[in-house]
């Protein structure tokens, strides 16, 4: 008559064990989720809780604590692994918000950029470096810190059909870098992308930065269009049959979320265009993606063929942040 309770009581000890050592997602509301991170991304988070995967937009994000993991974490935790061996930028670093802890007590400032089953991928200093999971205690956005543990978990709130789709265009995942050019100052070329996510032009010798700014929705008649301050890049290039860009990304981000929109200058501000037969849909020009290189960052060559004068900004789908330039008439060049 005794096994039923004992049963009973070993399973809810089960159940309270697995929580203890879960991992905890605090939301921004201050519900917590308790379960297990599988992966993430700039714009989601993946927690199993009780045999279900639930998607967690980031940016409701406010803490990720994990728990001990198989085999403990050693006592003095190795150093990241560098992505790559660019040389670091005497510029100054972006903006970093978020906060990554390790079990030794470390703090590193810098950007949440992605999870995987092995490494929390980190952005530092515009350099993405690897962390093994079983090293991270945990990860803060903004002036967050890690919470105690939930006595039990909260599942997340469910995301309608409009959110899993995602906005035309959310708010950015990267910060606009500080350091952008001012209007009106064209920026100086490089040897090699320097900043994750941000387009170069490449002229077959050198890359030049293109110009970053913040674009503005707006509506015109119930059409939305967006505005980008300013009415011409100062970065320039000459009227060609190929113009030739350069992206550098991390593994896992798509290139092909990057867009072309020719803008139009209205009222000394550069605005996107709309195709007419369409609705209201913000007209792109096509581009060639070729890859360049497969390692933890990826370069890719974006080719934009007989693009006519004008003023152009590439802009990814997750962001509001435009890379502007104009091409002139060959006869200007």
């Amino acid at each position: 008559m005794r096994r039923i309770p004992l049963l009973i009581l070993l399973q809810f000890g089960l159940l309270a064990g697995a929580l203890l050592f879960a991992d905890v997602v605090t939301l921004k509301d201050d519900r917590q989720i308790s379960g297990s991170v599988e992966s993430g991304n700039t714009q989601e988070l993946h927690i199993k809780v009780g045999g279900q995967v639930q998607t967690i937009d980031v940016h409701q994000v406010q803490s990720i604590a994990f728990g001990p993991s198989s085999p403990a974490a050693p006592a003095t935790p190795p150093p990241p692994k560098p992505a790559d061996r660019t040389p670091a930028t005497s510029q100054p670093a972006p903006a970093q918000p978020n906060t990554l802890i390790l079990r030794d007590g470390t703090h590193v400032a810098g950007r949440w950029w992605s999870l995987d089953d092995t490494d929390l991928h980190f952005l530092v200093d515009n350099q993405l470096q690897h962390y093994p999971r079983h090293d991270v205690l945990g990860v803060t956005f903004g002036n967050a810190s890690l919470p105690p543990p939930p006595e039990r978990s909260t599942p997340a709130p469910a995301a309608s059909a409009a959110s899993a789709q995602g906005p035309a265009r959310p708010s950015p995942t990267l910060a606009q870098p500080r350091s952008s050019p001012a209007p009106g100052a064209a920026p100086r070329g490089v040897s090699q992308p320097n900043e994750i996510g941000r387009v170069y032009f490449w002229n077959g010798k050198d890359l030049t930065p293109l110009e970053v700014n913040r674009a503005v929705e707006r509506r015109s008649g119930g059409t939305p269009y967006y505005e980008i301050p300013g009415p011409q890049s100062p970065v320039r290039v000459g009227e060609g049959p190929n113009l030739v860009f350069i992206l550098r990304l991390a593994k896992g981000i798509d290139p092909a979320t990057y867009s072309l929109f020719p803008l139009a200058a209205v009222n000394g501000s550069r605005r996107t265009r709309s195709q007419s037969a369409r609705g209201g849909v913000l007209m792109t020009w096509p581009v060639d993606i070729k890859i360049n290189d497969d390692s933890s960052l990826i370069t890719y060559e974006l080719r934009v063929r007989d693009l006519p004068a004008g003023e152009y900004s590439f802009s990814p789908s997750n962001s509001n942040d435009g890379y502007c330039f104009g091409v002139d008439p060959a006869h200007d060049q």
